[in-house]
């Protein structure tokens, strides 16, 4: 177990800001306050119930499930019920047993019926023959009640690619409510070119009211929620008088002239309350309008039309996020952090890789300062910052520890103040993940495909850029996935177009049947990663587990086949997969996992990793999110001392020993399974003579008490049972009981003893003025110190 899941799942309920890699928890100030989303869904064997567990709330939380205001079951320490004697018409709600009170129970939540929840849209008109498709959709809580809004951005069937000449018809934002409610329309205008790397949507609550606002590039012509121009949200001169009625398309459909904006939008209401100078502009500058510049590195806008945007809390986590705002992956790199106070839009720091070698970064006050970079991580005698680095997504992550996110942008990682971090200078490509991929050393690790050589994938350190696996290919690498699937090792498996081979965290070859590699999700109840191909779910062995096609749905970006969104919006830990329906392209399908899970994890929306990665997984090609902790390891078995229990000590013979008392975590029961004394077996399943060994397990704990009859050291193995994980822990409490006598270690030169003798079986040293009793002699070992008693070593 890694140092950052060992003290993660020490802090549970919660994980850090992606930290070393989740060693602290999640700050309560990034916890979104959120309901216990219940939802109920008609199946077969009548219905089937899940509720959030929430990161704020005390360990050990039980749940009241109520049907039609009436308990169906208390006591539940799980956070899903298959209710048999359920109906379509039935209505459940959730009380947990820390909360007052069951005044909203008994309206309750109402079944989908259908066995996936249906949402109509407000398409937008089909002219000219061109119709529209919801293509994604970003996430937020917009009016503050504890529920998540969608954003959907409608793209038009005849939308561009950069690398493609043609005009394209306009691009929508609507914001719904999951009862199908639109509470408002973005019209982007003609200077906003249909495609999936012109409009990014950052939805966040960035001013910290309590409602997600809306960020995003607009231009002459974009009118917000209420039917106003976004020009008139603007307090300079130059961005209020604009020509709205102006086309800046040319005569290949591009829009490479003409006036560029940031627009902030109230998340409820969609009206633009502030409007500002989109920077860098085409030609490199900020602050006003400019024509592209061919130093891009072409004359058709194919480098510097590429667009991502990200949140990141750059000042720590309790400060305001900060929207970043991303132009340029394949030439030229920007990297624009806005803040929004409630009122204006306001930058932080422009980050500027403008070429393999330098960075120049742009403070809030327009002082710059140019540093350069003669180092990557690869080795290879190229990039050094993120000229080149870019991929077609990125991701945010606290990847360094220091309590403020950076964002890795694709082959480049930007530290919280704007500078470079570190480059592996491996480049460009378009699949990525981020999280706890090898759980078994400190820290957040990266995945990433390249499409320049030599080509493959890498697996490198999130905070230093050291290469932890490098596979190389024999040409672009296009697609790839980091997914903890197959089960059968500790950690995250890797696979890539590359080849057919799977990789585990050692870089050993698992399988040569290479799966899917479009989305990770948690579906089934384990606590694996589901394969999303398409519309086709399967686990890591290939077994079927949905196939939505069944229903109508429909993915996105071509052979690249992503939800319209994939997060944990309601219900359980498991997260919800959303289709558009291909018969007619205006409605979305929510789904949700009807399989029960023995497992109660906090929900996914409360670890600051992840939900950056909901935030993020809009923009550019979509790629799934990722925890910033290993799932595995928050159910593994514990036996957390009690008010400070010493699980080492040391008493005076003819004393009592302190009392050590444990709670069980993640099991069931506990045993006394065999007792040492100087390293040999004085008893076996239960407690030796002066010594008593005692399970409450109404308290869900055990006690080990007495007086020990001899001097000596004495080792109480003690082993789990009934674990969440069907896996047992054995773990000893050692108690050295000295006599009249002590002994020296075998090393101590010139004879006598001290402290800094004192070393317990582990080879941890023992607190200052502790003495070697029993008749034991230290001695050093391969990996520390041992005790040997009477020439037996153990």
């Amino acid at each position: 177990m890694s140092t950052n899941t060992l003290r993660s799942v020490l802090m549970a309920p919660c994980l850090a800001v992606g930290c070393i890699a989740a060693a602290q928890q999640t700050p309560v100030s990034q916890m979104e306050t959120l309901t216990r989303g219940v939802v109920a869904v008609h199946t077969a064997e009548g219905n089937f119930v899940s509720w959030r567990l929430l990161g704020t709330d005390p360990e050990g939380t039980r749940f009241t499930l109520l049907r039609d205001g009436e308990s169906i079951a208390d006591g539940l320490a799980v956070t899903n019920y298959a209710d048999s004697r359920g109906t379509d018409g039935s209505r459940y709600a959730v009380v947990a047993d820390n909360e007052a009170g069951r005044a909203d129970a008994a309206g309750g939540t109402p079944v989908w019926a259908e066995g996936f929840k249906r949402i109509q849209l407000d398409r937008p008109a089909t002219t000219d023959g061109v119709g529209y498709m919801p293509h994604e959709a970003a996430v937020g809580d917009v009016d503050a009640d504890g529920e998540y809004e969608l954003v959907v951005k409608w793209l038009p069937t005849d939308w561009k690619d950069n690398a493609t000449a043609g005009f394209s018809h306009k691009t929508y934002i609507d914001c719904y409510r999951l009862d199908g409610t639109r509470l408002w329309r973005i019209d982007m205008g003609i200077n906003i070119r249909s495609g999936s790397h012109y409009t990014q949507m950052a939805v966040y609550d960035f001013d910290l009211d309590g409602r997600a606002e809306l960020i995003c590039k607009t231009a002459p012509g974009t009118t917000d929620g209420q039917g106003r121009y976004v020009s008139l949200a603007a307090d300079d001169d130059g961005i209020a008088g604009t020509d709205n009625a102006a086309d800046y398309r040319n005569a290949e459909g591009r829009i490479l002239s003409g006036p560029e904006f940031l627009t902030v939008f109230d998340g409820q209401t969609g009206k633009a309350l502030h409007t500002v100078w989109y920077n860098p502009n085409r030609a490199f500058t900020t602050g006003g309008a400019a024509d592209y510049s061919t130093t891009w590195g072409d004359d058709n806008g194919n480098r510097g039309d590429r667009f991502l945007c990200c949140v990141a809390y750059l000042d720590g986590p309790e400060a305001r996020p900060s929207a970043v705002m991303c132009r340029g992956y394949y030439t030229r790199a920007y990297l624009w952090a806005v803040d929004f106070d409630g009122s204006k839009l306001s930058t932080k720091w422009l980050h500027a890789s403008t070429s393999i070698s330098k960075v120049t970064r742009t403070d809030g006050q327009g002082n710059a300062q140019t540093r350069s970079y003669t180092k990557n991580t690869s080795g290879l005698n190229r990039n050094f910052t993120a000229y080149g680095q870019g991929n077609h997504n990125l991701s945010v992550a606290d990847v360094d520890g220091d309590g403020r996110d950076e964002i890795v942008y694709g082959a480049a990682t930007i530290d919280h103040d704007g500078w470079i971090l570190y480059s592996t200078g491996l480049g460009h490509g378009d699949a990525m993940h981020l999280g706890d991929l090898m759980p078994d050393r400190p820290g957040l690790e990266v995945f990433q495909v390249h499409e320049t050589e030599p080509w493959g994938f890498d697996v490198h350190d999130a905070a230093t850029g050291e290469l932890l696996l490098h596979v190389k290919g024999n040409g672009d690498t296009g697609r790839g996935m980091a997914a903890d699937a197959f089960g059968s090792t500790r950690g995250h498996e890797f696979w890539s177009a590359a080849s057919q081979d799977v990789y585990d965290t050692g870089g050993n070859v698992v399988s040569s049947a290479r799966p899917s590699y479009c989305f990770r999700t948690y579906w089934d109840g384990t606590l694996r990663d589901n394969l999303l191909d398409g519309v086709k779910l399967t686990d890591g062995q290939g077994r079927r587990l949905a196939t939505f096609s069944d229903m109508g749905q429909s993915t996105t970006f071509g052979s690249k086949a992503t939800p319209v969104v994939q997060a944990d919006l309601l219900g359980d830990w498991r997260e919800e997969l959303v289709f558009f329906n291909s018969a007619d392209s205006a409605s979305l399908n929510i789904f949700t996992s009807t399989e029960p899970t023995d497992f109660a994890i906090p929900t996914l929306m409360h670890d600051h990793t992840y939900r950056m990665g909901v935030a993020w997984q809009n923009a550019g090609y979509n790629q799934p999110p990722h925890l910033g902790y290993y799932l595995p390891d928050t159910v593994a078995t514990r036996f957390v001392p009690i008010g400070g229990s010493p699980m080492w000590q040391q008493v005076a013979l003819g004393d009592s020993m302190r009392a050590v008392a444990c709670r069980l975590k993640n099991c069931t029961g506990a045993m006394l399974m065999a007792t040492y004394l100087d390293g040999e077996r004085i008893k076996s399943f239960s407690a030796p003579d002066g010594f008593a060994f005692e399970v409450d397990r109404d308290r869900a704990a055990f006690t080990l008490s007495g007086m020990p009859p001899k001097a000596g050291t004495y080792e109480f193995e003690v082993r789990s049972s009934g674990d969440l994980s069907g896996e047992r822990l054995t773990d000893t409490i050692t108690v050295v009981v000295c006599g009249a006598d002590g002994v020296r270690p075998a090393w101590a030169a010139g004879g006598g003893s001290g402290p800094e003798a004192v070393f317990d079986l582990q080879g941890r040293r023992r607190p200052e003025g502790a003495v070697s009793c029993g008749g034991i002699r230290i001695v050093r070992g391969a990996h520390g110190a041992v005790k040997v008693a009477a020439g037996r070593r153990r």
